[in-house]
């Protein structure tokens, strides 16, 4: 017996399941509500649950009643022991989700994740598609290797019961949506490593989708798209992640109810971003040279209230000509990255020139380097809304204390200073920065300075 069916069976003896335990001639675990059986079986693995149903016939087909089933070949394999795999496990594991989820179909499935690189019969792994939506899956996770789909299951475009799905193929893999594609209930979407076959399957799955509001799309290859268009009037959360192959493609976005954007990711040919006056907060992080012109794309958010830029980010808005006006926008941060420090130097301005079209900026969190100079002419939203600033990577050398100077000096609205130093700032040298700061003259009678 391995290790690990000792566990197993270390754990139903002690949950009473391993023998028909009787006190009083009475099988008190077997007298359980089914809903609380199930739920111990939850804490399960697949074939763990399996087992119990040689119990007794009380628990002959409980198993079948599990609303979330969670299948990993691979890794159910490796805690078993095996570092490879023969044919006999293959098909082993193939039955025990045949009998789960297809030869007992007593209950609806409320999650399904299935992960399996491994070469299954792809009629196999389709009957398992067809078997979750006919037993009313919402939340469906395929993390597959591509050969499994070298036919689309055509059930699955017209799930009416999805809420979620997940999808984590390889590039290989070319994702065709029908153009029938129907899921009314589909609210969220999460794509890895998928490729579409072409624009009008990109079309044909976000117009499939009526109810959606949350898409995840990341590791993309835009080998075989002109244009990656996602417009949707419901869609609330968006997030790109690393495209591929995008030199000459197109992104647009028309999305009247977005309200969060992620972008990390290097430009592409070009972009069209319409109707984005509901958006609350984007996090924007473009790693590519300043030869790509960023002024649609920063045009296209600049109705955002909340912003996050990395500083590779925040070089390209600054070469934009005209400079955008944020003129709704109240939080701005700007991630700095280690790799960048050596060259801020080298930046012919910084921060203090973006400051001037931020008229409603309330916090404002950054890191020192990329305050370039102090800016000649004080920006209005010092004057009168800036409440909080928080300057990371900070020193006790005096063009870095200047610049805390200059925000005690002219932030008539200013509430809290935060300083946090640099690591190699000793406790002496904060104690100085503290001094230096709290004897500086202030426009503000109600500032707080914190240091750390």
């Amino acid at each position: 017996m391995s290790s690990s069916d000792r566990r197993t069976e270390l754990f139903l003896i002690k949950l009473g399941m391993a023998k028909q335990v009787k006190m009083e001639n009475v099988d008190r675990i077997s007298g359980l509500h089914d809903s609380i059986l199930i739920h111990i079986l939850s804490f399960l693995s697949s074939k763990q649950v399996i087992r119990t149903s040689i119990l007794s016939t009380r628990w002959r087909y409980l198993f079948a009643l599990l609303p979330n089933l969670h299948f990993d070949f691979e890794g159910d394999l490796w805690r078993r022991g095996y570092t490879s795999y023969r044919q006999i496990d293959i098909y082993s594991y193939g039955c025990l989700v045949d009998k789960m989820l297809i030869t007992h179909n007593m209950t609806n499935i409320d999650k399904l994740r299935l992960k399996c690189r491994t070469m299954i019969d792809p009629d196999r792994f389709h009957s398992w598609i067809s078997a979750a939506v006919h037993r009313g899956v919402k939340h469906l996770d395929l993390n597959i290797s591509p050969g499994k789909f070298t036919t689309r299951p055509a059930v699955l475009f017209t799930c009416r019961t999805l809420v979620t799905l997940k999808l984590c193929m390889e590039f290989d893999f070319v994702l065709d949506v029908p153009k029938g594609a129907h899921f009314p209930n589909l609210k969220t979407i999460y794509l890895e490593e998928v490729n579409f076959s072409n624009d009008d399957s990109v079309k044909s799955l976000l117009s499939g989708c009526t109810s959606l509001e949350d898409l995840v799309i990341e590791k993309f290859l835009m080998s075989n798209i002109s244009n990656f268009n996602i417009s949707h009037h419901l869609l609330k959360r968006l997030t790109l992640l690393y495209t591929y192959q995008s030199d000459y493609g197109w992104i647009t976005i028309d999305a009247p109810n977005l309200v969060y954007l992620e972008y990390d990711d290097e430009l592409v040919a070009g972009y069209s971003l319409q109707n984005l006056q509901s958006l609350v907060k984007a996090d924007i992080d473009i790693s590519n040279s300043l030869e790509v012109d960023g002024s649609t794309f920063f045009r296209g958010i600049c109705n955002v209230r909340s912003l996050i830029l990395s500083d590779t980010s925040l070089e390209l808005l600054l070469s934009c000509e005209p400079l955008p006006v944020f003129a709704n926008l109240v939080k701005l941060k700007i991630h700095c990255s280690n790799d960048l420090r050596p060259y801020y130097d080298q930046w012919e301005k910084g921060l203090e020139t973006l400051l001037s079209s931020l008229p409603e900026l309330e916090k404002l969190e950054f890191n020192q380097e990329a305050l370039i100079s102090l800016p000649e002419k004080v920006p209005s939203c010092l004057l009168s809304k800036l409440k909080s600033i928080k300057i990371s990577g900070f020193t006790d050398e005096r063009d870095c204390i200047g610049k805390a100077k200059y925000f005690l000096k002219n932030g008539r609205a200013l509430e809290k200073l935060t300083i946090r130093t640099a690591l190699r700032c000793s406790e002496e040298r904060k104690s100085k920065i503290s001094k230096v700061l709290s004897a500086s003259p202030r426009e503000s009678k109600h500032l707080c300075i914190f240091i750390f």
